[in-house]
């Protein structure tokens, strides 16, 4: 078990247990007058968090169990965990003070979540899935913390990374829930979300397919993706893979024309060309 400081207003706090006998972890409310402390925690093995009423949470069509959970110390919450179960977890915890500085372009989004969790009752918690950028993260973080000594910065930056990519797919309304009839269309566009992420070692499906493919207008679908996730379908999806592009330059030393195949790009130039439009500079120069 490690608590780390990573910076002023950012921790990590890294577990690996396991329990001999039923135990239930319950984490108190904040006394009156302490400040706000929000948590993502990353489950890496089966843990029951109750009781849970998830504000926004991913449909339960897709497959996936949620493993993400963002809460803060306004409320009380325990965590049961069963008799020889491994408890593995990454959390980060930070002010939101932080969130503001560091996640920039997203005040908005972080102003709506955070009162959210602080004036939910009686305990509110956002329900997430890890992508399987997310997991990259999560393993390179784990692995940089079992070394006898471990870089702090490679541990931020991932940690950074993390809490950016969460944030972006939390899609958020006026109040806590969506108007009934927005509902299902929550769903639906969490879903059509992921679809994007897994396309992005290939081309972006186009808007006729993923309307066919979600039942949707084309209309009803470019409408509410942008206003839950605030950018265009296309716009959503060259972010994610100019992240992907960086990652896989900066951190696995992958060449810049394998980078550009991986990506499902047929020309090198055309590869090279998007990238300096987008992060302006040459991926070459990340080498």
């Amino acid at each position: 078990m490690k608590n780390i400081f990573l910076e002023e207003g950012l921790y990590l706090r890294y577990t690996r247990l396991r329990y001999y006998e039923d135990i239930e972890i319950i984490r108190l409310s904040r006394p009156p007058d302490s400040g706000i402390i929000f948590a993502m925690c990353f489950l890496l093995t089966p843990t029951s968090l109750k009781p849970v009423k998830p504000i926004f949470k991913s449909s339960p069509q897709t497959g996936y169990p949620n493993n993400v959970f963002l809460t803060s110390n306004n409320s009380r919450l325990s965590a049961q965990i069963p008799e020889g179960v491994l408890s593995h977890t990454i959390e980060l915890l930070f002010s939101r003070e932080w969130l503001y500085i560091h996640l920039a372009g997203m005040d908005e989004k972080i102003a709506a979540i955070t009162q959210a969790l602080i004036e939910g009752s009686p305990a509110s918690v956002i329900a997430e899935t890890t992508h399987s950028g997310d997991d990259r993260l999560l393993s390179e973080i784990e692995f940089e913390l079992h070394k006898p000594l471990f870089n702090l910065l490679t541990v931020r930056s991932r940690a950074l990374m993390l809490l950016a990519n969460i944030f972006t797919r939390i899609p958020v309304h006026n109040g806590s829930n969506p108007p009934a009839g927005e509902a299902p269309y929550i769903q639906i566009i969490r879903q059509v979300e992921q679809r994007l992420v897994q396309s992005l070692e290939d081309m972006l499906p186009s808007r006729k397919q993923l309307a066919k493919e979600f039942a949707l207008s084309e209309s009803t679908l470019k409408r509410h993706f942008m206003a839950i996730y605030g950018k265009t379908m296309y716009e959503y999806y060259l972010e994610k893979k100019m992240e992907l592009a960086k990652w896989l330059l900066q951190e696995k030393k992958v060449s810049v024309s394998e980078t550009a195949y991986m990506l499902g790009y047929e020309k090198v130039s055309a590869f090279i060309t998007i990238f300096k439009k987008y992060h302006n500079v040459l991926p070459g120069s990340l080498k």
